[in-house]
């Protein structure tokens, strides 16, 4: 079989796109209610996404060092296989291709029909149709080619920052014409206290939203000058979108109290209601669904990259990496993600999968910082280093910890959860031998 191979023609604001577009889809919308549950104020609500955002930025700039050492499609599997045993990088690309990147993009096709229920009430039949429809069109106009896909996306995406700005402003423009409605961001501060382990339930439903911001290193081999724009679009993308998850939260405590965010089961168009009725309500539901349309997109692009990877090296079936010859796209893997997708659509247990194998993700972050200083120390590595992760050793260090204490939380607190997704990511292993043999 003639191999052609994946072409470079993303550039730095296309990177950028993909890196926000990755992780800006309907979380930002939702969590505040959970966010608001865990910790009742105002003010401590905005510090759990201000931490949020600063340990995602520590992921994506030890990412980036790798990502930029190893520009090929595939990210954290390829840093995985380069730094540990090559079963280690299969246990995590098998997890992520069948159950944590597939359950995801379930999960946002579902989420895309639900969200359409101000305009049209789905049965749960036809939810998982439309589920199923959405990542049929998308997988098939991705297929087209990275520079197409990325031209949909940076389109989409843009639009929904500039609504998301505007929702913003709107949100402020309502806090000045009714000063004596307006809630404080300070309100029961003093009064709240707020536990160790009650921030950390708050952190878990922050990082849903900021899931994906590893996703530029996936396509790291359609990346032009990926030494400088891996690090650059990641660094900038990571730092835009904790401001603006920051002022869309932050807008949402300038027209409800915080027992209304506790209370809404749709945060947003609640905000939206109180700045301007039911038209504004079905103004921020076309936003949502147009917002989670380009995170699915980008999910998409970015998971694929992985199956191709893996059959490229031929651990798993060798035509995973088939690229097709006029697009220079790799169309059998994204099939195959398109398929366990819309399969995982109509099982319904998408959210419970994704639930069990949720912290062994955390042990691969964990394993994926490790690997920065364990290949620092490698003698023998024939590779440049184009960008080196600030306040090195203490950042990886600190971010293994991190993921360290947040795995150990999850067995602790969700034992069965934690040993089912142990069995999933176990199951693996036979399949890494009878691949490999």
């Amino acid at each position: 079989m003639h191999q052609e191979n994946l072409l470079r023609r993303l550039g730095l604001f296309s990177s950028f796109i993909v890196c926000i577009g990755g992780v800006i889809g309907s979380g930002v919308f939702l969590v505040a209610t959970d966010i608001a549950r865990a910790v009742p104020s105002p003010f401590i609500s905005m510090l759990v996404w201000a931490v949020a955002g600063v340990i995602s930025l520590a992921g994506a700039l030890i990412f980036a060092e790798l990502g930029a050492m190893f520009p090929k499609a595939g990210g954290q599997y390829v840093f995985l296989r380069e730094a540990f045993h090559p079963v280690v990088a299969f246990l995590f690309g098998w997890t992520l291709v069948f159950v944590i990147q597939t359950g995801s993009i379930a999960a946002v096709a579902v989420a895309f029909a639900k969200f359409s229920s101000s305009f049209y009430v789905f049965t749960e039949f036809e939810t998982n149709v439309a589920a199923s429809l959405l990542i049929v069109v998308l997988t098939l106009f991705n297929s087209f080619g990275i520079e197409k896909g990325s031209w949909f996306l940076d389109a989409i995406t843009s639009f929904k920052i500039v609504a998301i700005i505007f929702f913003v402003i709107a949100a402020f423009f309502t806090f000045g014409a009714e000063p004596n409605n307006v809630p404080s961001l300070f309100s029961g501060l003093k009064d709240s206290t707020v536990t160790v382990s009650a921030f950390g339930v708050a952190m878990v439903a922050a990082f849903w939203a900021f899931d994906g911001w590893y996703a530029l290193t996936f396509v790291a081999g359609e990346v032009k000058d990926p030494g400088k724009n891996i690090p650059r679009a990641t660094l900038l993308g990571i730092i835009f979108v904790t401001l603006l998850y920051m002022l869309v939260n932050l807008s949402y405590f300038q027209v409800l109290d915080i027992n209304s965010v506790q209370a809404s089961d749709f945060v947003a168009a609640d905000a939206a209601r109180v700045m301007g009725g039911e038209y504004a309500v079905k103004l921020i539901s076309i936003l949502v669904i147009i917002s989670v349309i380009g995170c699915l997109s980008a999910m998409i692009i970015s998971g694929a990259r992985v199956a191709y990877a893996m059959g490229k090296d031929r651990v798993l079936p060798p035509i995973l990496a088939y690229v097709s010859p006029k697009n220079h796209s790799p169309n059998v893997a994204l099939g195959l993600q398109m398929f366990w997708s819309i399969v995982l659509v109509w099982s319904g247990r998408f959210d419970q999968l994704f639930t069990y194998v949720v912290f062994a993700a955390f042990i691969f972050y964990g394993l994926t910082a490790y690997a920065v200083i364990h290949l620092r120390r490698k003698k023998d590595l024939n590779v440049k280093r184009p960008y080196k992760v600030p306040f090195y050793p203490w950042l990886p260090l600190a971010y293994v910890l991190f993921c360290v204490a947040f795995t150990l939380n999850s067995i602790i607190e969700k034992p069965l959860e934690a040993v089912a997704g142990l069995l999933i990511v176990g199951l693996g292993l036979p399949a890494y031998f009878y691949f490999k043999k």
